[in-house]
């Protein structure tokens, strides 16, 4: 691949993503910008595509090099309102010798540096997509309970995904070419589930092994085609197929599987994400309007459920308090006897809000 061909393609992804910001501008709802990464690198960053809901616009970015990422700052901050950075580590460490510069992969330590004018936040794009899975499965499903789900590559998604539905009663089986790994992350997640849940995570070497007779079969290997017209046979007649890790059957499993009308799925994590940015951004309003102490002078209150001294009044909002929950008692509880120095407080303070 030529150098002229590099930059012509960066120049693009570059007018493409300010075209993206424009557009997300259109509106009044908060606006967002996202950088991930992935451990599966591929030649050239790409651009997500917009999405809006009724409370905010979101567009973003995936790269592959940390080189890049100024560059992307420079553009992007102050023209949204919150800047959402992978802070998963999955670039590795490159020596540049002619720059003298050391990359450590690090893109949310580089935007906490960068970063003046948006806001930024943190995320962990893998935990969005092992959360959108799950409830994908619990729906589809109607109970997760007495299921046997196999997963075909036991990594960062596929290990996360496999304790969360074991903790639901699922009969977990996985599968990892590193058998020792393998058998470490069983025996790992299994030591730390619930101690009252009865159903357990198998590691099987044996490919088929591990996917026979299973209602769910999920491809986690990250873009390699492990799925092939075998495991496909060796699965129930009205088990579903989840192509999590993106081109994980090969295209003979792919047609013997429509074939038998075995229903094949990629994970829409479109519920799962805007539900996290929500979070996020209510998180972000939580800590810099609600929680807290105030001291009012004659008295500390307290909210967000920041834990108050004995003699507190506990609000809903230090910033503009509408509800008063009561007085707190200093470890954690509320009082549920008043002296007479509360109820001064709480007397005073209702007239001043006009409660």
């Amino acid at each position: 691949m030529g150098l002229n061909f590099l930059v012509f393609m960066k120049s693009i992804f570059f007018k493409q993503l300010k075209d993206n910001l424009n557009t997300l501008k259109k509106g009044s709802a908060k606006t967002v910008f996202t950088i991930a990464t992935t451990s599966k690198k591929e030649a050239e960053p790409y651009l997500t595509p917009i999405r809006r809901s009724d409370l905010f616009s979101v567009c973003g970015c995936v790269i592959f090099e940390q080189s890049i990422l100024k560059e992307i700052v420079e553009i992007i901050d102050g023209q949204v309102d919150y800047i959402f950075v992978d802070s998963e580590k999955k670039i590795p460490v490159t020596i540049h010798p002619k720059l003298n510069v050391v990359e450590t992969g690090n893109l949310s330590k580089v935007c906490f540096q960068e970063i003046k004018k948006s806001r930024i936040l943190e995320y962990k794009p893998n935990d969005i997509t092992v959360n959108a899975t799950w409830s994908f499965l619990s729906q589809k499903l109607n109970f997760l309970s007495g299921k046997k789900v196999s997963i075909l590559g036991s990594g960062n998604i596929g290990s996360k995904l496999a304790l969360k539905l074991v903790e639901c009663g699922v009969s977990v089986s996985i599968h990892r070419r590193n058998s020792y790994k393998g058998y470490g992350i069983s025996q790992g997640l299994n030591f730390i589930k619930p101690e009252n849940t009865v159903s357990n995570i198998t590691f099987h070497e044996n490919i088929l092994q591990t996917a026979f007779m299973s209602d769910v079969i999920i491809g986690a290997s990250n873009g390699v085609s492990i799925i092939d017209i075998d495991i496909v046979k060796s699965i129930k007649n009205d088990a579903i197929i989840v192509d999590l890790g993106k081109n994980t059957l090969t295209q003979d499993a792919i047609k013997f599987a429509l074939d038998q009308n075995i229903e094949i799925y990629r994970t829409d994590i479109t519920s799962a994400f805007e539900g996290f940015i929500y979070e996020a951004i209510k998180m972000d309003q939580i800590l810099n309007s609600s929680y807290g102490k105030k001291d009012l002078g004659y008295c500390q209150i307290v909210g967000g459920g920041y834990h108050g001294k004995n003699g507190d009044v506990v609000v809903d909002n230090i910033s503009n308090p509408k509800i008063i929950y009561g007085i707190a008692a200093g470890d954690g509880s509320l009082k549920r006897k008043f002296t007479n120095k509360d109820k001064d407080k709480l007397s005073r303070l209702k007239k001043e809000l006009d409660l």
